[in-house]
């Protein structure tokens, strides 16, 4: 997952895509938005699309017992309520975990700007979301060993580490109990992979870390 801050509309995809620095102007408009702000709800009307600039949302949805279950992590230069164009409310709940930048646009405007309807790349993008809006969260599909699972995550969170979220909320991404987070945290922390400090996770030994995400009859320590 992206994770680091995109500094200028100039350096953003969507700027990019919209020609800002060749005389463009992108319909998005940014916004900071405080820790915990919500910043959609499911089953709410979709009239909003927005790109992350800067920051971290978290993204759940309700479970066939009514409770609201973490699904996933968008990071900057990843989009939040985007099944906005193909239904006509939104499929999750999401709420920024840190002080972020959200770049917005109505949904009419944003499909004014991804031009008609019907070509290749527009069909491409809509069988996409129908597909993604309805898989189940990550954690519902999760394979392998928890310590297998958590190697995986550090590894795709990119240069600037993971996100700081809740143990409990990580866990329920991961599929596993906070607890089995925890002896799976230590035993990566005892083989040298990485280290636990009061700032956060921090990888020690990338290759040792790769190892350890790879399928149990590959993985060495």
């Amino acid at each position: 997952m992206p994770n680091l801050p995109i500094t200028s509309c100039a350096a953003c995809p969507a700027g990019r895509a919209a020609g800002v620095g060749r005389g463009g102007r992108c319909l998005l408009v940014d916004r900071r938005r405080d820790r915990d702000d919500v910043v959609c709800l499911e089953g709410y009307a979709a009239d909003t699309i927005w790109f992350v600039k800067k920051g971290t949302v978290l993204v759940s949805r309700a479970g066939a017992d009514g409770i609201d279950r973490p699904r996933a992590v968008r990071g900057p230069g990843t989009f939040v309520g985007l099944e906005a164009l193909i239904r006509p409310t939104y499929a999750d709940s999401a709420r920024t975990t840190e002080p972020s930048i959200l770049c917005g646009a109505s949904r009419d405007d944003f499909d004014a700007w991804l031009g008609p309807a019907g070509t290749p790349a527009r069909m491409a993008l809509e069988q996409t979301l129908l597909a993604t809006t309805a898989d189940p969260s990550r954690a519902a599909s999760a394979d392998g060993s928890a310590i297998r699972r958590v190697a995986r995550w550090l590894l795709d969170a990119g240069a600037a580490g993971p996100p700081r979220l809740p143990r409990h909320v990580v866990a329920s991404l991961l599929g596993m109990a906070p607890e089995t987070l925890s002896r799976a945290l230590a035993g990566l922390r005892d083989h040298g992979a990485i280290a636990v400090t009061p700032r956060g996770l921090q990888i020690e030994d990338r290759a040792r870390l790769v190892r350890f995400a790879q399928p149990l009859r590959e993985a060495t320590p």
